[in-house]
């Protein structure tokens, strides 16, 4: 029941329902155009001067840039449900707010030593408008990690802010 709330809410890119006022988190500047994004529970690097949502009740942030794409980042208590059942569960609520077509996922190494599930869906053109990457720690549970990619032409600097978002990811003690 919990992985499927997570999974709604990660689906969900509009209601920010359950937002607390005040900020959560903190924001460390790199020197390098990013800034570090300290929370109770996990920390990534986003672009500097980006629109950083408060945590929602249901564990999602969001990270907008002007032009119309975002970042996402969503947790999820500890859960022993196979990365095939996550992959299912994700992309009924996914494909539910704007169909396309799913990737295969694979199963990965995360920079941290733990496993990772990654996919993307693709969008009626056959652009990979939505990638994911899923990381599971047995102990802290599952932090969810997207990409919502405006349009083609600006992909590079999407995918490049990306993988610095998922590279940088890492569960903090708690």
């Amino acid at each position: 029941m919990l992985t499927g709330l997570f999974l709604f809410a990660l689906a969900t890119d509009g209601a920010m329902n359950g937002q607390s006022s005040t900020q959560d988190y903190q924001s460390v500047d790199l020197g390098d155009g990013y800034v570090r994004v300290v929370t109770s529970t996990y920390s990534i690097e986003v672009p500097q001067n980006w629109k950083i949502s408060p945590e929602t009740s249901f564990g999602q942030r969001k990270i907008a840039e002007p032009s119309g794409g975002n970042l996402g980042v969503m947790t999820a208590p500890p859960t022993d449900q196979s990365w095939e059942s996550l992959y299912r569960t994700a992309l009924y609520f996914v494909t539910r707010e704007r169909p396309g077509q799913p990737t295969p996922y694979t199963i990965e190494k995360h920079k941290t030593g733990l496993e990772s599930c990654v996919f993307s869906v693709k969008n009626e053109s056959g652009f990979a408008d939505r990638r994911f990457v899923m990381i599971k720690s047995p102990a802290q549970g599952l932090l969810a990690l997207s990409v919502e990619i405006p349009n083609e032409t600006e992909t590079r600097d999407w995918e490049r802010h990306f993988r610095r978002m998922v590279e940088s990811a890492k569960f903090l003690p708690g």
